[in-house]
């Protein structure tokens, strides 16, 4: 067998051009030469070749002319395994392979318009149901393909397989704003008071007065407490998916700390007390590196598991509005805003990348908050002409 070579050539500081010969036209019998970029060290460009050159011996190549989108999305999917969380690849591949692959996998991959994906997305507002019932599939589920989608088309880009990407030039689906559900202060209260004496109560208490997320609240240790500044650490969360749990960053990959309410640093007191006397009894190791809220082996609690019972016990609380765990994060940030504290410190303790995020999803918060504004610069300004209008008839 006649060995395959390539040619490498540095074309900028960390970015190599890979050049290699995919065949012979059979119409021209002219050679096919395949280039690619490589962004990395020369170690990555040569094993992308190698890479490539066992794919044409093996007979597993793919002519780019001949790449259909479904075969190029499949390998997108493969490549994107070490790249994403394992939940994250667990909805590309829902997307792939059973929405944008059925859909448009048989069309060639450089063929590929934008007209064909927006008459697509349009097809998919009245039909396309997973389930097999009457309807289309909902806003938010078509902008997660079409964000999918343009990911998967822009690595096309990078790899030199489209000149540009085609869902660039596609209208995403708009969302419509919901109203988010949230709890008051009042409320909230009830809730812990029905709560107490129960597992879920600790989870709920600490979402409620820090606004953590719900993998944020599953991963937390009793290393990340600091009562004597009463200051707690967001350090890891957990992700559940269909191959387990694992430990991670939080969402935005920054770690944050929240000051704690004193009541809240009292309760943590009184639980580690109480979980160390009961891992005593069980010849439990207890330690910094404990979890706060476990099973009774001190194994983790899976995420799934807090909100399903925290839905039982809300259950029997017909009093309060049906709410998600999630929404005790919102109750949190609504319930600060409510009571005037700036909206940077809300944004702080939530862990948002930016203000603007906070700001946009409390809108119905800070609407109110204006209408407050505008009441108090009325009442000043009313106050300051009164003023004005005594002095002018006081002798001079």
């Amino acid at each position: 067998m006649v060995r395959r070579a390539g040619h490498i050539r540095q074309r900028a500081a960390g970015t190599f051009e890979v050049r290699y010969t995919s065949g012979t036209d059979p119409l021209t019998g002219r050679r096919k030469t395949v280039t690619i970029t490589v962004k990395g060290d020369r170690k990555a460009a040569e094993k992308e070749l190698r890479a490539r050159l066992h794919a044409l011996d093996t007979g597993v190549h793919v002519d780019p002319s001949q790449l259909t989108v479904g075969q190029f999305l499949a390998e997108w999917l493969e490549s994107m395994t070490s790249r994403v969380s394992p939940k994250t690849h667990e909805r590309y591949s829902q997307i792939v392979k059973s929405v944008l692959i059925p859909a448009l996998g048989h069309r060639l991959l450089y063929k590929l318009l934008p007209a064909e994906i927006q008459q697509t997305y349009i097809k998919w507002e009245t039909s396309g149901r997973r389930d097999g019932k009457a309807g289309g599939l909902s806003p938010r589920t078509r902008l997660h393909i079409h964000r999918t989608f343009k990911s998967a088309l822009k690595h096309a880009v990078y790899m030199q397989l489209l000149i540009r990407n085609p869902a660039e030039f596609v209208k995403p689906p708009r969302i419509k704003k919901t109203t988010i559900t949230v709890l008051t202060v009042e409320q909230s209260a009830v809730l812990l008071e029905a709560l107490r004496g129960r597992m879920i109560y600790w989870p709920v208490l600490i979402a409620l007065t820090t606004g953590m997320r719900r993998g944020e609240v599953g991963a937390l240790r009793w290393k990340h407490i600091d009562f004597e500044n009463k200051t707690l650490r967001v350090i890891e969360s957990i992700e559940q998916s269909k191959k387990g749990i694992r430990f991670k960053a939080p969402k935005t990959d920054r770690t944050r700390a929240i000051i704690l309410p004193a009541y809240v640093v009292e309760e943590l007191r009184e639980l580690k007390e109480q979980q160390e006397r009961e891992y005593t009894e069980l010849k439990i190791r207890h330690n910094q590196d404990t979890l706060i809220f476990s099973r009774y082996d001190g194994t983790p609690i899976w995420p799934s598991s807090i909100s399903h019972e925290f839905q039982k016990e809300l259950k029997k609380l017909p009093e309060l509005p049906r709410v998600r765990f999630h929404d005790l994060r919102h109750s949190h940030a609504t319930q600060l805003l409510q009571a005037g504290i700036h909206p940077k410190i809300a944004q702080e303790r939530l862990g948002h990348s930016t203000i603007t995020t906070t700001l946009d999803l409390y809108s119905h918060v800070t609407d109110t908050m204006q209408d407050e504004a505008a009441a108090v610069i009325d009442g000043a300004f009313r106050s300051a002409l009164k003023s004005r209008k005594r002095s002018d008839f006081e002798p001079k």
